[in-house]
């Protein structure tokens, strides 16, 4: 017997089609957008620390835990999209109700 490979589900797919050599990616499943809003929410959180460091006059912490929160934010973003991103197939095509298989 042949053994069926896993089925993926894609919560991310291509801005752009195939022929396009740009490869940005965009949430085509709910659980895509959880992942982009969580990274909003970890840019927001940076914003916040910046500024509460800043009040108290200690800008370089603010700006060192920003710049912290934004890249393991960005970092996750980028690593789940790569996973779990559909990279032949453009959000157009899930749009029009295209199988995810």
């Amino acid at each position: 017997m042949k053994k069926q490979e896993p089925v993926i589900e894609y919560w991310f797919a291509r801005r752009y089609p195939l022929s396009d050599a740009r490869q940005s990616m965009s949430p085509v499943h709910w659980k895509g957008w959880v992942v982009a809003l969580s990274f909003a929410v970890g840019m927001f959180i940076g914003g916040g620390a910046f500024a509460w460091f800043a009040t108290h006059d200690e800008a370089v912490k603010g700006v060192f835990v920003f710049v912290l929160a934004a890249f393991i934010s960005a970092l996750w973003f980028i690593s789940v999209a790569r996973m779990r991103g559909d990279r032949i197939r453009s959000i157009k095509d899930y749009q029009r109700g295209k199988p995810i298989v």
